[in-house]
């Protein structure tokens, strides 16, 4: 028996990596099929309130009761989650929204369909903080080139594979019938969500590491520099992403006269060129020795692209404008994220607030560049966009790119570590 005591260490390594591959797939699989979902019932939304004739007022109003449930939802959803269980608040809520989604389509009017979406935008918000938190306890463990798996396979799901979706149910089956597999896809994830998600948002334990207490409140999380540079380019992302998003159809159509048919194209070639960031090339970005240069030359790509946007209005530029868009956004949420998993804080407090500054940047972007659009013209405002985001590089890369210092967060990373004596 003492001869296979060398060969421990190798087994316990082994169970380890097939554990982690094993929650890998399925966390994926998880987050792909809440993409598929959340995706899916933003058609039916739109669909049931043009099946009650509603205004354009209404329908506003019924899309924008879950999106603002949703903002209002993750601050008091990373409270909840730094201290109760994931698994069972994700299961409850999923079969919650089942039940709303078997009511949605029996609803007289749009007012009490607003009222519900608005129920399920407050459990979508939860849902959403879970996961995220649980993926960046895990992130560690699982290595940098995972950090884009979980925000790529959602947009994958969200904004591909779910409409697509919801196109073909309710073409194929109607209208009642997608609302009733749409409830039978969140009564799955209930299941599934329980089998994934673990009992806390505690960071595990490491053998030879000493715990940390993380970061919590707003103002201690605002200390760490790393905190700080997260959240801005984090907003500037919202907030451009959601601009070139909602008025890249308008621009395809008006400014290069493209077939409606056409027109999704400049937001799909951003989209899939961010999803492919996210999910291939996390190893190559956060290994490399210039993961600040890239940093900051995505940034750099960012600003290119709308610069592009506001002065060269061709097909061509405007495609490499979207590639240029997307790979910067990539890359931006790459290494945020990865700062974000390694830093000592609060992962459920951190969580709710990136989800918060990701919803209201992009509510408050698209809402301003219309605004914007109106008084300047449109392709002035991705030149107005330039601004915030010039003035951010200077602060954040220029005086490092010129002086080619070291990094300055990624040393605020690994705090000194005091032995807790007990």
């Amino acid at each position: 028996m003492s001869e296979s005591l060398p060969f421990q260490p190798d087994a316990a390594a082994s169970a380890r990596e097939d554990e982690l591959r094993a929650f890998l797939l399925r966390f994926i699989g998880l987050t792909l099929l809440s993409g598929v979902t959340i995706g899916m019932n933003k058609v039916l939304a739109t669909l049931l309130g043009l099946h009650l004739h509603v205004s354009n007022f209404q329908l506003a109003a019924i899309s924008s009761a879950e999106t603002l449930a949703m903002a209002l939802g993750t601050i008091p959803a990373g409270y909840i989650l730094s201290r109760g269980n994931p698994k069972h608040l994700y299961a409850g809520v999923s079969l919650s929204l089942a039940l709303a989604f078997c009511v949605l389509p029996w609803l007289p009017g749009w007012q009490w369909v607003a009222l519900l979406m608005f129920l399920v935008g407050l459990c979508i918000s939860l849902r959403i903080v879970a996961m995220s938190t649980v993926f960046l306890v895990r992130l560690p463990e699982l290595g940098p080139g995972k950090a884009g798996w979980y925000k790529g396979t959602l947009i994958l799901g969200m904004q591909f594979l779910g409409p697509l979706c919801g196109n073909y149910l309710i073409a194929q089956l109607g209208l009642k019938a997608g609302f009733f597999i749409s409830a039978l896809m969140f009564a799955i994830l209930a299941v599934l969500g329980w089998q994934v998600l673990p009992d806390n948002t505690a960071p595990r334990k490491q053998e030879g590491h000493v715990a940390v207490p993380g970061a919590a409140s707003l103002r201690e999380l605002l200390r760490l520099p790393v905190v700080r540079v997260t959240y801005l380019f984090e907003i500037l992302a919202s907030f451009t992403a959601s601009s070139v998003g909602v008025f890249s159809i308008l621009l395809a159509i008006r400014v290069l006269h493209w077939p409606a048919h056409h027109s999704v194209w400049l937001m799909a070639v951003q989209g899939l060129s961010c999803v492919l960031v996210l999910l291939f090339l996390g190893r190559f970005v956060l290994a490399s020795r210039y993961r600040e240069q890239l940093y900051g030359g995505a940034h750099l790509a960012i600003m290119a692209a709308l610069l592009i946007l506001g002065l060269w209005p061709n097909s061509i530029a405007y495609l490499a404008a979207s590639v240029l868009l997307g790979l910067g956004l990539g890359v931006n949420n790459l290494v945020n994220t990865d700062n974000i998993a390694r830093a000592p804080v609060d992962k459920a407090r951190i969580s709710a607030h990136l989800t918060l500054f990701g919803m209201v940047g992009g509510t408050a972007g698209a809402l301003a560049a219309g605004r914007l659009a109106d008084l300047t013209g449109l392709r002035n405002v991705f030149l107005i966009w330039l601004a915030p985001w010039l003035a951010a590089w200077l602060v954040f890369h220029g005086r490092r790119w010129l002086r080619r210092a070291p990094p300055a967060a990624i040393p605020s990373l690994a705090p000194p570590q005091r032995v807790r004596h007990e």
